[in-house]
């Protein structure tokens, strides 16, 4: 059962989080550890989700530590389904200050295609490719309300298929200039982190 409220949402989503790592127990209230403990897991993760589509993609979990695989359609096709919106000039600047150090590696170039309205890296290691398209997307159902979005292809020297992943940020207002930005700042450095 979906929660009926975001407010409800996000306190499960701390719930899962915490059970499964992704969040420590320091970072959280007594309430929050004292549910984790009491609650099954598959009873949080169904109030963790909100009734909500981003463009095409499924509903997300706010763990951000797992990506979800796309199965039956290729890179291209995931990313001309989820148009993104126009990133301001305090969001270009967050990518420019998280270039350092990207996925692993001294300096990573972010490329902002203005046309397509998202921010391409592209990364060689060990022999297979990654390729990053960040995007800002409008909730269908809420205008008010967007979501940043990271697709990933992965490809490699042996294979003849290629892996598409995707990732989604929590919401944020467009217009909490502060927020967003803080937000995109956290969501990058947590697919910095995953080594995917």
């Amino acid at each position: 059962m979906p929660a009926k409220s975001e407010k409800q949402a996000r306190l499960f989503r701390l719930v899962r989080g915490l059970q499964t790592g992704d969040i420590s127990s320091r970072k959280v209230s007594p309430q929050v550890r004292k549910m984790a403990k009491s609650i099954k897991p598959s009873s949080v993760k169904d109030f963790i989700k909100v009734k909500e589509i981003i463009n095409t993609l499924k509903e997300a979990e706010y763990t951000l530590s797992k990506f979800k695989k796309v199965e039956g359609q290729s890179f291209n096709q995931l990313l001309s389904q989820n148009i993104g919106i126009s990133f301001d000039k305090k969001e270009l600047l967050i990518f420019q200050s998280k270039q350092n150090g990207f996925a692993g590696f001294g300096r990573t170039t972010f490329l902002h295609n203005r046309n397509k309205n998202e921010i391409a890296a592209e990364i060689f290691s060990n022999e297979t490719t990654k390729k990053f398209i960040f995007k800002k997307l409008i909730d269908n159902e809420d205008k008010g309300v967007n979501k940043y979005a990271c697709f990933i292809q992965k490809t490699f020297p042996n294979k003849p298929n290629k892996e598409v992943f995707y990732t989604l940020s929590n919401n944020f207002s467009d217009k909490n200039a502060s927020e967003k930005t803080k937000m995109l700042g956290d969501f990058i450095d947590r697919i910095n982190s995953y080594g995917l």
